[in-house]
């Protein structure tokens, strides 16, 4: 395998593992709190899965909330995010990130990128502030290489993390860079912020087994590295029993699937803005108004794990842009989305008997028409599927990200079993556990990562010995 090639510090104040977004906002922040930084990324492109990621971020009392005419509260978001993660969340990381969430907003945007408020119907609260897929680490990147205080290296996993036998204190990891094994020493700490492990078998074979055959959405370097380097100091760990799906990962060119290893569905809900989806049996099987977090152990209980979507060309037209969900147009450039002038057209692709699939329509069609849906209970987005050309998409349970790993305390210094921290190491991002409990509070993922990654940034550097 070509890895980097030149030379690489054996010696760093702060060493990030893993170049997402909480990675880019902790070497920013060291930099900025005068530390020398080293970010090392395991792949060849910087970004991880946060640049593959619809790009929301979730923040509250914001210049676009305010121009919107929003009314919110940190108070209704901490209820909000207790509520997703079933109140099974860190209640030292919920409290850590209200009370500096603000500011990463403020540091994200004097770093150039640029927010624009998604607003939802009311009584829901307007807080998802999108960047377009890819665009925050986009900017991120270019600030990381005009610092002068942070050195960058590409194709440079770690592999372990060294502790002094004298303190117990983390002093440095040895990591690959040019098909060697080098050993980086550090006077802050490490920086753990290398992702989850959507992409590991064996780990998922560990913490969730059902969804090994998932249609991988995540960074392809997400193979647990940080989890792995951590547990084997004795770190603790948090949600690792929550891991779940998201339905509505694309299996492009149904039924003759040419799903790559190294392939990035789309992520496809067009049933939460007005499509339907029924099983291979032709008939709907849920009330799609629902998350698709809540519809992933439905969807999998269906036969061999696919629901397919369906809608029109009314939904067509509304297709997103500059983003990895929902983004129809592309989807259908690229096969995962078929289309045809008929219902009966649609079932024939899918193989899928057309009269239990017409019949399905007609019925589904009158309901909502009359504003109801008296088999599943559907209302929201509910109005009928009756504008050529119609659409159809294979989907299945996604992995998109693990969301449960290593704990830390509000600090984002990395906990063994026992609650202590182990000196020396810090973590941020998807790698760490705890802040979203039970389940997963939509767009939460990036302002949470850039949030703990800032967090761990400051405190690594301020850890200089």
């Amino acid at each position: 395998m070509l890895r980097e090639s030149g030379k690489l510090p054996t010696e760093t104040d702060v060493l990030v593992l893993g170049s997402g977004i909480a990675g880019h906002c902790a070497a920013l922040a060291a930099a900025e709190a005068g530390a020398e930084v080293l970010l090392l990324e395991k792949s060849s492109q910087p970004g991880g899965s946060s640049a593959i990621a619809g790009g929301a971020f979730v923040f509250c009392g914001t210049e676009e909330q305010a121009a919107a005419g929003q009314k919110d509260s940190l108070d209704a978001l901490r209820q909000d995010l207790l509520e997703s993660g079933k109140n099974q969340n860190n209640p030292e990381l919920i409290e850590r990130f209200l009370d500096s969430q603000l500011e990463t907003y403020t540091f994200l945007k004097r770093h150039g990128v640029k927010f624009e408020l998604h607003v939802v119907p009311e009584p829901a609260i307007s807080r998802a502030h999108v960047t377009g897929t890819g665009r925050a680490i986009t900017v991120l990147h270019m600030a990381v290489q005009a610092e002068p205080r942070i050195h960058y290296a590409s194709k440079s996993p770690g592999i372990r993390l060294h502790r002094s036998t004298r303190s117990g204190r983390v002093e440095g990891a040895a990591v690959l860079f040019g098909d060697q094994e080098t050993f980086i020493q550090t006077r802050g700490g490490v920086i753990l912020a290398t992702g989850g492990f959507s992409r590991s078998r064996e780990l998922l074979q560990t913490y969730a087994p059902e969804l090994v055959s998932a249609v991988k959405h995540g960074g392809i370097a997400n193979t647990g590295d940080g989890l792995m380097m951590a547990s084997d100091l004795g770190a603790g760990h948090a949600d690792l029993g929550y891991v779940s799906g998201s339905f509505g990962g694309g299996i492009r060119n149904y039924p003759h699937n040419e799903a790559k290893a190294d392939e990035i569905p789309p992520l496809l809900f067009s049933f939460l803005e007005g499509g339907i989806m029924v099983n291979k049996h032709g008939v709907r099987f849920v009330n799609e108004g629902q998350s698709y977090k809540a519809l992933s152990n439905i969807g999998m209980a269906q036969p061999e794990g696919i629901g397919f979507q369906i809608f029109d060309d009314r939904l067509m037209q509304r297709s997103h842009q500059d983003t990895s969900v929902n983004n129809y147009r592309e989807a259908l450039l690229a096969g995962y989305i078929q289309s045809s002038d008929s219902i009966a057209g649609l079932a024939s692709l899918m193989g899928i008997d057309p009269m239990v699939l017409q019949r399905t329509l007609d019925e589904y069609n009158r309901h909502a028409a009359k504003g109801g849906d008296p088999e599943f209970g559907r209302a929201i987005n509910l109005f009928p599927i009756d504008q050529p050309p119609y659409y159809i998409a294979a989907t299945g349970n996604a992995l998109t990200s693990t969301y449960g790993g290593i704990t830390t305390d509000g600090d984002m210094a990395v906990l063994d079993w026992f609650g202590a921290p182990i000196e020396g190491v810090f973590a941020a991002g998807e790698v760490v556990g705890g802040f979203h409990g039970a389940g997963y509070y939509s767009a939460s993922s990036l302002s949470s990562s850039a949030t703990f990654g800032r967090i761990a940034g400051v405190n690594a550097a301020g850890a200089m010995t």
